[in-house]
């Protein structure tokens, strides 16, 4: 009768938990809710803090305004803008889902910007059907952007 060899153990041993978390690493991962967090919080800075809201009714109560009501566009939801003290838009856009969710923050600039990270949007989009550049932040899959 043959014995493994110390040495071949010692591999064998050591490469289970390795198995173990490259398998834990592709097992699919579910989205956390909002209400799985209650505390989370999107904060914005531009000399001071700003929470930013978290739901449209707290958008709305906090003069944001719907760019195009009732309208969700593909791939990223439904655009919010609030007016800044000159009475133009101010550069951050929230997105959110028809259900009411935030799921992104949209900077966005009327001055062309380098791409990447900018994306150029020559025509816009609906809602914002004028030239402008876009930088996209995600806090979840913009693909189901228009489903609740």
């Amino acid at each position: 009768m043959s014995f493994p060899k110390p040495r071949m153990m010692w591999w064998a041993i050591a490469a289970l938990p390795l198995a173990l978390f490259l398998a834990a690493c592709k097992a699919p991962v579910s989205q956390p809710t909002a209400s799985a967090y209650p505390d989370r919080r999107v904060v914005v800075t531009y000399g001071v803090f700003e929470d930013l809201p978290l739901t449209e009714k707290e958008a709305l109560s906090q003069g944001w305004v719907d760019v195009d009501p009732g309208e969700c566009v593909p791939q990223m939801g439904r655009h919010f803008i609030r007016m800044g003290d000159n009475g133009q838009p101010g550069p951050l856009i929230l997105l959110f889902n028809p259900s009411g969710a935030l799921i992104g923050v949209e900077l966005e600039s009327m001055t062309e910007q380098p791409s990447p990270p900018w994306e150029h949007l020559e025509k816009g989009h609906p809602g914002m059907e004028f030239e402008h550049w876009t930088v996209h932040f995600w806090l979840s899959d913009p693909a189901e952007a228009c489903t609740s």
